[in-house]
């Protein structure tokens, strides 16, 4: 099938937003009500979540983009740190309805927004004081338009995560998504650092954080 302007295919964006959204409430799970084996193999999940939070301060006053929200736990969790609006982008229904909601349980859906739209093609009528994308470059196969985008958006810093190629969790990961017919692509350190400065980005942490790359920088 042939790509889009940014040279992604249909068909590999249709099948990430099928994953999704058929995976949307058991993803939100993770979160909301962890499992004792969640809490032992996804605890570089639970610490990514930690470090973002942390990273992104201060918060009072402040806009943060939250690119691939999914079912909202960092959006809600930034606003009830003080953030003044909190935009959260997804393309999986699912995932927006269950965002939704909890933003509402959580009594912070005053200062969450979530939308449904394409990353690089949606128009954004200002930056952001934060951009996050927290799991959004294992499903991007060409992450340099990507990041170039975020840095246009981004006033402060940006933090985003790449899962690591060199892990026993990379060719299962890889095999069990394949048989979902789910892209998913893995990263070097050196990939990494060099995808953000060709972006735009100075890298000011970068961080092993169980199977993934954490890292977080700053606009040149």
């Amino acid at each position: 099938m042939s790509p889009d302007l940014y040279g992604r295919t249909i068909q590999d964006m249709r099948n990430v937003l099928r994953y999704f959204d058929v995976t949307a409430a058991n993803f939100d799970s993770i979160y909301s009500s962890p499992s004792f084996l969640d809490r032992i193999f996804r605890r570089d999940m639970y610490e990514r979540f930690r470090r973002t939070l942390e990273e992104c301060a201060p918060l009072n006053g402040h806009s943060v983009l939250d690119v691939g929200c999914g079912s909202g736990q960092y959006a809600i969790a930034l606003a009830q740190r003080g953030a003044q609006e909190v935009v959260g982008l997804d393309f999986a229904q699912h995932m927006l309805e269950l965002a939704g909601v909890n933003a509402q349980r959580a009594g912070v859906s005053d200062r969450c927004r979530f939308i449904g739209a394409d990353f690089l093609t949606h128009h954004f009528e200002r930056q952001f004081g934060y951009v996050i994308a927290v799991g959004v470059f294992d499903y991007v196969e060409d992450p340099l338009p990507f990041l170039k985008r975020a840095r246009k958006l981004t006033q402060t810093r940006f933090i985003a995560t790449f899962p690591r190629l060199f892990t026993w969790r990379a060719p299962v990961r890889k095999i069990r998504l394949m048989l979902k017919k789910c892209p998913v692509f893995f990263y070097t350190r050196a990939r990494v650092v060099d995808l953000l400065t060709r972006a735009g980005f100075s890298v000011e942490r970068f961080e092993v954080c169980g199977k993934i790359y954490w890292v977080g920088g700053t606009p040149n």
